[in-house]
């Protein structure tokens, strides 16, 4: 079975495992970005990107799923790359699956949290394909003024490829990545910030990996009457020592365009 196959199934399975209940709430949107600063190993030049991501979220009786499937196309810096990439998440809440409260101080609730990463990256003369599987908990902080604020804390189990081999990474570390989103206003104007930030242990031959992009986005189609489903805005993306290699490293802002559905 393929990555990519394997990857939509567990999105699938996400969906249909919660589909005999209503869910609470969705959240799906697409997103279109620009950048012209990534860095790739063994390149001296900058590469342009741009990037088309499918992202969803719900909620059901019994927790929540998130996933996102992003299709991004290098400019000819890289060979004019083609690369496909995907994670998806479901969370079991503890305290909906007891009956009882888990909550106390800051945090709201506590979930059992499974994950999937799959990619391919596609040139002349081989393929890259991220593959990891990420088991562990996920805490819910109530913090004042933010929709949510998310902390996972997770197994990074990495049986990535290169070239269809081991790419010298497959072993097992951990992951913790906080997630978040504040919204706020300025005059009639609406705005959002939000994101994620990835901390991986180093593992097999990859160096310990931090990797973040938080968003900035404004809520344009408040000013005509629909708000909150056309964004524009900015993304930051920080990756140091990209994919696990030591120096490689991302730093740039790109352009953002979205839209809720």
């Amino acid at each position: 079975m393929t990555a990519t196959r394997l990857f939509l199934l567990f999105c699938a399975g996400m969906l249909v495992l919660t589909s005999a209940q209503a869910f609470d709430w969705t959240d799906t949107e697409i997103q279109y970005l620009r950048g012209s600063q990534f860095r790739e190993a063994g390149n001296p030049n900058n590469v342009g990107k741009q990037i088309v991501t499918i992202q969803h979220a719900d909620g059901h009786a019994y927790g929540r799923n998130f996933f996102f499937i992003d299709t991004l196309k290098s400019d000819s810096n890289d060979e004019s790359a083609t690369e496909y990439y995907g994670e998806g998440y479901a969370s079991f809440s503890l305290s909906k699956l007891s009956g009882r409260d888990w909550s106390w101080g800051a945090v709201r609730d506590v979930n059992l949290t499974a994950g999937i990463n799959y990619g391919r990256k596609s040139y002349a003369s081989h393929s890259v394909n991220p593959r990891v599987l990420l088991p562990g908990v996920t805490v819910d902080l109530n913090l004042p003024g933010f929709d949510f604020f998310n902390v996972d804390v997770l197994a990074y189990v990495d049986r990535g490829l290169y070239a269809g081999h081991d790419n010298g990474c497959n072993a097992t570390t951990y992951q913790v990545t906080p997630v978040w989103k504040l919204p706020f206003a300025i005059g009639t104007a609406k705005f959002s910030f939000e994101g994620f930030a990835d901390v991986i242990g180093a593992h097999g031959n990859c160096v310990r990996q931090v990797l973040s992009q938080p968003q900035l986005r404004w809520d344009v189609g408040n000013h005509f009457g629909n708000p909150g489903k056309l964004f524009a805005g900015i993304e930051y993306q920080y990756w140091d020592n990209k994919y696990g290699i030591q120096g490689l490293k991302d730093s740039m802002p790109q352009a953002l365009l979205l839209w809720k559905f």
